[in-house]
């Protein structure tokens, strides 16, 4: 078995694949991709909910978050959703963006481009190694050697690609920021991110399933510390959605998660239109004064907040109305934690990106690069992480091939 390579790469996730299969695409002949599932892409395979949001239409530095905002700029601008369209479409791909601008496979199937890795990287004579865990890495003669369970592999370039700690179901445990690690690099507090924050049940009791459209806000000691708008899926005790996730990255248990639920309107507004149909209607139940501005579920929940009976007469609910429209404009609940990293989508924090050059290498280690979510690079949710992924792999990619091919 062969043991002496060009390139290795560790990690088979959506940067790591990327990363191999253009470094065949430049010339590099002596490429090895090591995974230690096996089988490469398995968080890939399950992104977008299974459906295989892999860009964004709109597709900018000011979507992500973390140490080096200039060095993504810089990525991005090479190597963006456009380019990275092609690619697939290269490999046999169709692709399409949807509403939101989030992009995905005509097929709907993320799994679908795992597999136009899985089959370009055999049309390219890539070896391919799963099951493979990378125990140990360290400088070696000119090189790398890279140790695995049950061998030692030796390469002038090394990519780390292992992935961060997100989804730890799928096998990403965070070894890699380890392995940055012994070659001197510092690595930022990790998080979880894009990943379901928990609430008090009793206090979105009725909502479980409901999609609202809302302002976010979180607050800590009284004072707003982020703010998005999208949308708030209601579970179980949790809650998901664009904004809930955009804010998990950023939350502490004991914040407060502030939802303006009539993001587009006055509280004052408000008010005068509750106060106008109870005193046009004042034997209506006050269970219908939000109908046809919240949705019933929604309504229910607010009104008992407010300690409004649903059969109470509007018209001898005029001293409440302030409260509940304050209720709809503002309803507090707050923040128990997250779900962690086992549910997360993506990981905050990572190897210092003042530590690599624009091309992702290695400051610490000449020939070393580091790559995909390893990096402390973080995007929104809608396609920005794994564009980050394939984007930073191929940029990788393109150094190495220089280097070794001219």
């Amino acid at each position: 078995m062969k043991k002496i390579f060009d390139t290795v790469v560790i990690g088979g996730g959506a940067s790591g694949l990327m990363c191999a299969l253009r470094l065949a695409e430049r010339g590099v002949r002596d490429v090895l991709l090591l995974e230690r599932n096996d089988r490469v892409g398995r968080k890939l395979s399950v992104t977008g909910n299974g459906q295989g949001n892999v860009t964004n239409t709109d597709m900018s530095a000011r979507h992500y978050f973390g140490s080096g905002r200039e060095t993504v700029a810089a990525v991005l601008k090479q190597y963006d959703e456009k380019w990275l369209v092609g690619e697939f479409t290269s490999l046999g791909g169709l692709f399409a963006a949807d509403g939101a601008g989030r992009v995905y496979p005509a097929s709907r199937q993320a799994s679908a481009v795992t597999d136009l890795f899985r089959f370009a990287l055999a049309e390219r004579e890539v070896a391919v190694r799963t099951g493979e865990k990378v125990v140990r890495v360290r400088r070696a003669d000119s090189g790398f050697a890279v140790q695995t369970a049950s061998a030692e592999y030796r390469a002038r370039a090394l990519v780390l690609a292992c992935g961060g700690k997100a989804a730890s179901y799928l096998g990403t445990e965070g070894d890699g920021y380890a392995f940055a690690e012994s070659f001197g690099h510092t690595v930022t507090p990790l998080r979880p991110s894009l990943v379901q924050l928990k609430t008090d049940k009793n206090l979105i009791k009725g909502l479980k399933g409901l999609r609202c459209e809302c302002a976010a806000a979180l607050l800590r000691g009284g004072k707003e510390s982020a703010r998005t708008r999208g949308d708030v899926l209601f579970g179980d005790g949790t809650l998901s959605g664009d904004a809930a996730f955009r804010l998990s990255a950023f939350c502490a248990e004991g914040d407060l998660l502030r939802l303006d639920f009539l993001p587009d309107h006055s509280q004052d507004m408000l008010v005068r239109l509750l106060a106008e149909k109870a005193a046009r209607m004042p034997a209506l139940p006050c269970g219908e004064l939000l109908r046809c501005i919240v949705s019933g579920a929604l309504a229910r929940c607010l009104l008992q907040a407010c300690s409004i009976p649903l059969q109470m007469p509007a018209g001898q609910a005029q001293k409440k109305l302030a409260e509940l429209a304050g209720a709809v404009k503002g309803y507090a609940l707050p923040v128990l934690g997250t779900l962690g990293f086992e549910k997360a989508q993506a990981t905050k924090g990572g190897v210092r990106m003042e530590e690599l050059t624009a091309r992702l290498e290695s400051k610490k280690a000449a020939g070393l690069y580091i790559v995909g979510e390893l990096c402390d690079v973080d995007g929104e949710c809608g396609g920005y992480n794994l564009q980050w992924a394939f984007s930073s792999g191929a940029c990788a990619a393109d150094a190495i091939a220089e280097k070794i091919c001219g």
